[in-house]
């Protein structure tokens, strides 16, 4: 019994890498007074926030975090177990311990996180979790209340002024339904996002198995093309990709679709994953690439790759060689 579970928390393990690796609403409402009637002169504004709107979990994303990824904690709980379930989302969160992040985990339905990718090493993201959060407040020690013009919501700032990049400066809380720890660079823009609702570009991963991400291709800085001019061409061709990683009855499987400028850039993202397949120098992989599947269809390229769990077992066990 003991190795059927190592085997499926492995499984799970590999879906949330495979899937990083590859890597509105209700009508805004108005808080102001009806218009008077006739002869009525000095109406006041009712107490309390201006907008009422229903915000969902995912639409605190911003546009420009280009990377989002969609991590189902509930289907690994379901499968694994309370513990595991959080050590895997913790994991493709790739988050140090945080008392409230840890907290929010343990109640965590869903768990969406948000990136760009020139600024990976800074830091800046969004991380939204989603499920039963009643209760789960900052520590008031190290957090404030600022304020909120949205009703529904409870807007946090750490206390003691300037906050580093890449840690939480502001905590969001959607009332008992989710929380968002928002980076320093990204708390104006999650602060626009509340205010006029979400951005149209967002990314928006498939509400579909244990991992699933959407990366809109951003073209490589100037200094970068120039120094790799076929990298450059090859990303500069591809306008979006997104994947789903999901459990198996024989293991992980993943289904990605690649989406082109043009025709033409597709075709150069295709070719490029053909040369990857088929020229892998490991005969221990040889099989594993053999069944990665490639074709192109017009703009898209999709992807279809199953991951048997004898061979995830062996890429993750501890010790084992690349």
């Amino acid at each position: 019994m003991r190795a059927a579970a190592d085997v499926r928390a492995s499984v799970v393990a590999a879906a949330a890498l495979a899937g990083l690796a590859l890597i509105a609403l209700a009508l805004p409402g108005c808080g102001d007074a009806a218009p008077g009637l006739a002869g009525e002169r000095g109406a006041k504004l009712p107490a309390g926030p201006r907008i009422v709107r229903r915000i969902e979990p995912a639409d605190l994303i911003p546009a420009d975090l280009d990377l989002v990824v969609r991590v189902d904690v509930a289907r690994m709980r379901a499968g694994l177990g309370q513990a595991a379930a959080e050590a895997l989302a913790r994991r493709a969160l790739d988050e140090a311990p945080d008392a409230l992040l840890e907290s929010a985990l343990r109640r965590a339905d869903v768990v969406w996180l948000g990136l760009r990718l020139a600024d990976l090493e800074e830091g800046d993201r969004v991380v939204v979790v989603e499920g039963p959060m009643a209760g789960l407040t900052p520590d008031p020690d190290r957090w404030e209340p600022a304020p909120s013009a949205q009703g529904g919501v409870s807007v946090f700032d750490r206390r003691g002024g300037a906050t580093p990049r890449g840690d939480t400066a502001r905590i969001v809380a959607l009332e008992g339904r989710a929380v968002a720890l928002v980076s320093a660079v990204e708390a104006s823009s999650v602060a626009r996002v509340l205010r006029d609702g979400p951005d149209a570009r967002r990314g928006d991963p498939a509400a579909e198995g244990i991992v699933s991400l959407d990366l809109r291709a951003r073209r490589l800085p100037p200094a970068l093309e120039r120094r790799f001019p076929s990298i450059g061409a090859l990303v500069a061709g591809v306008e979006r990709v997104r994947a789903v990683a999901s459990l198996d009855d024989d293991g992980v499987r993943l289904d990605a679709e690649i989406v082109g400028v043009d025709a033409a850039g597709a075709g150069r993202a295709r070719r490029f994953l053909e040369v990857l397949r088929d020229n892998v120098a490991d005969a221990r992989h040889v099989d594993l690439m053999k069944a990665l599947s490639i074709e192109q269809v017009e703009r898209a390229v999709r992807l279809r790759w199953l991951l048997p769990a004898p061979l995830v077992l062996s890429l993750l066990s501890r010790g084992s060689p690349g």
